[in-house]
């Protein structure tokens, strides 16, 4: 399971449309998120091994979004990420209330990435 899939997994409880990116549809709370950092942590002989790979998790409502917020976290935790930071802000133009939660996972890098042989590296 991609880190795509595991997010979208562990968010599904909340029953609210989670996307890459952007959500076009027209719930009035959906959750985006996009990648913000992603890069080697572990290398051996000089391939990566394992990933670092930084999210941004985005929930859009109109409601208060304190519950939605620490369930998210809670989730999140759950799944093996680490919350880092989490930011709010209302959205004047829109409406919302914008929550932006970043976390980060470790993921081992896929076979298929890694070179056959060392005379490809």
């Amino acid at each position: 399971m991609n880190v795509n899939e595991k997010l979208i997994a562990l968010l599904k409880p909340l029953g609210i449309p989670v996307k890459p990116d952007v959500y076009r549809g027209d719930a009035g709370e959906y959750i985006e998120f996009n990648y913000a950092d992603e890069r080697s942590i572990l290398l051996a002989d000089d391939l990566p091994i394992i990933d670092e790979i930084t999210l941004q998790i985005h929930l859009y409502t109109k409601n208060n979004p304190i519950k939605l917020k620490k369930q998210i976290r809670r989730l999140l935790r759950l799944g093996g990420f680490i919350v880092v930071s989490t930011n709010q802000i209302y959205e004047n133009d829109s409406g919302y209330n914008h929550v932006i939660i970043t976390a980060l996972i470790e993921s081992v890098t896929p076979a298929e990435e890694l070179p056959e042989d060392e005379e490809e590296y």
